[in-house]
């Protein structure tokens, strides 16, 4: 819903399946993503003409500013260094327009790897959810904060809602 209408930038958006998603309300998605074979694959497999991908660092996107109504990064921001997270959510900020949303998923380390004494090889700096607030700091500062469980199915609710759920049912293929 947040997309409908929108120019929608997805950062590292690997093989393209959300970014083709988020195209089909979108009036433009864009994905972003450092690795080229990546980007090869999402653009003959979804690219179009309302969706197209782009070779580039989510630490320095080859994007104009204020060329973006909607930024999506799920699952990013924990594969960076400590140091290259601060730059990223800049070129966040840099590439929205003024009254432009985030929407940032991380894992929290608490609950991901603290409490499960679980280490994943490929995350370079988790976050707890203090850490990512901070973060987000001033650049960021209306949020809504919503929490991920895997199970045989995959929940988002929001904090303090009440009952209002959104889900999306389908098929693996």
């Amino acid at each position: 819903r947040y997309a409908e209408g929108a120019r929608v930038r997805d950062a590292a958006c690997g093989e393209g399946y959300v970014t083709a998603l988020l195209g089909e309300v979108a009036n433009a998605s864009v994905g972003v993503d450092i690795d080229a074979g990546s980007i090869r694959h999402a653009q003959s497999t979804y690219g179009s003409a309302r969706i197209r991908f782009v070779e580039g660092s989510c630490t320095k996107l080859p994007l104009t500013d204020a060329s973006f109504d909607v930024v999506v990064s799920f699952e990013t921001i924990e594969h960076l260094d400590a140091a290259d997270q601060p730059r990223m959510l800049d070129e966040f900020a840099r590439v929205l327009k003024p009254a432009g949303l985030l929407i940032i998923s991380s894992p929290n380390k608490r609950l991901y790897s603290d409490e499960r004494d679980y280490v994943n090889e490929f995350h370079r700096h988790e976050l707890y959810r203090d850490g990512l607030a901070a973060l987000l700091g001033d650049t960021f500062p209306a949020r809504r904060w919503f929490h991920q469980r895997v199970a045989f199915w995959s929940t988002i609710w929001g904090e303090g809602e009440g009952v209002g759920v959104e889900a999306w049912l389908g098929e693996a293929g």
